[in-house]
């Protein structure tokens, strides 16, 4: 899972990058910078945890997330769309989702760009951005396929079909409606499937607020839930500046901290569950003496395509899957348990997998 990081200059993204990452980059630069910084968090996960416990292998490996922290537009652009656009775009076509970091923090020393501090304002304006980019997107598309000079007649038809198509796509951007909200005849789904549009992505919002703010923490999630709606979007409020310091120490030290300051769970965890809640993910699990291991992939997956995670070979082979759940082998303390007390249940290509499904594929190539 890969995930863009956006944001006003000045709205601690890249602290808040740093927060979820346990990363290192410089802050304060963000229109400075003409690269993206890239980091790799760690989903924590329990389930593997325990049974590393059991299984003793040589290695426990989490399911991953690459966040990508984007640059702003250049320096004295003053062009907020400038983060959907350009080289921007490219970044954001490798993307499966979209973190927008706002700023709802008060600091004299860090000016905002616009002249003062009002995260509902810099939601809604870069909430407007992400919809203007793609009808300036799709604009473009209709000019080119307006070049109908020269055409035979069934093709001058076919392009005159997806221009009609396009508009009617833009049209409800220009209502406020983004791709990811709109429903598609398959001539429409025909006429965008090749044009990237920013506003397909899944829609994540992290409000950056002050250490002032932490005791209101919830009551900022419950105002800015009822803002950010929609389907594949989510947010939480999270105090980036915070939540990077304590990043930085060993995982004891921290959870020390945190209690001692009763600022709760990290930042990272909340944040890695609204992505795995809007992209619509979840994981299972595979057990071994080399390694124990979560896999995400899409919820109502089939356990073929399941396979496919793991490796290609094995998805090209598939014959079987065996299945045990993550608290039965818990319970029963072995795969060979699992199957004497029946537990342990045999699945064809089509079984949708389910979250925290230990599975052995059986394959054949």
């Amino acid at each position: 899972m890969r995930i863009a990081i956006v944001g006003l200059p000045q709205s601690g993204k890249t602290t808040v990058f740093n927060a979820l990452t346990r990363g290192s980059a410089r802050v304060g630069e963000y229109s400075a910078r003409p690269e993206a910084n890239i980091g790799v968090a760690h989903v924590p996960d329990s389930r593997v945890d325990r049974l590393a416990e059991i299984y003793v292998p040589k290695k426990a490996v989490f399911a991953e997330v690459t966040y990508v922290d984007l640059p702003g537009p250049p320096a004295g652009t003053h062009d907020d769309s400038g983060m959907f656009s350009g080289s921007a775009l490219t970044d954001l076509q490798q993307a499966d989702a979209l973190l927008h970091v706002v700023r709802a923090f008060a600091d004299d020393s860090i000016i905002h760009t616009k002249g003062s501090v009002d995260w509902k304002r810099d939601a809604g304006d870069v909430a407007f951005d992400i919809l203007f980019a793609d009808i300036a997107l799709i604009d473009r598309r209709i000019e080119r396929l307006g070049e109908t000079k020269g055409l035979k007649a069934a093709d001058r038809d076919e392009q005159l079909r997806q221009i009609e198509d396009l508009k009617a796509v833009q049209a409800a951007l220009e209502a406020g409606t983004p791709i990811r909200e709109q429903s598609f005849n398959d001539s429409q789904t025909r006429s965008i499937q090749n044009i990237f549009l920013v506003s397909s992505l899944p829609y994540l919002v992290a409000l950056n607020i002050g250490e002032s703010d932490v005791p209101n923490t919830e009551a900022l999630e419950a105002e800015i839930s009822s803002i950010v709606t929609g389907q594949g979007t989510g947010s939480a409020a999270i105090c980036g500046s915070l939540e990077m310091e304590l990043a930085q120490m060993e995982h004891e030290e921290e959870s020390e901290f945190r209690q001692s300051l009763d600022v709760g769970e990290p930042g990272l965890h909340r944040m890695l569950r609204l992505s795995y809640d809007a992209l619509n993910l979840m994981s299972f699990l595979t057990v071994g003496d080399d390694e124990v291991r979560a896999w995400t992939i899409p919820n109502g997956t089939p356990a073929v395509k399941a396979a496919g995670a793991v490796h290609s070979d094995i998805e090209r082979g598939f014959i079987r899957a065996e299945i045990v759940s993550y608290d039965d082998l818990v319970e029963l303390g072995s795969t060979s348990e699992a199957r004497k007390a029946a537990r342990l249940r045999s699945e064809g290509r089509d079984y949708v997998m389910q979250n925290g499904d230990v599975v052995n594929f059986l394959f054949s190539v």
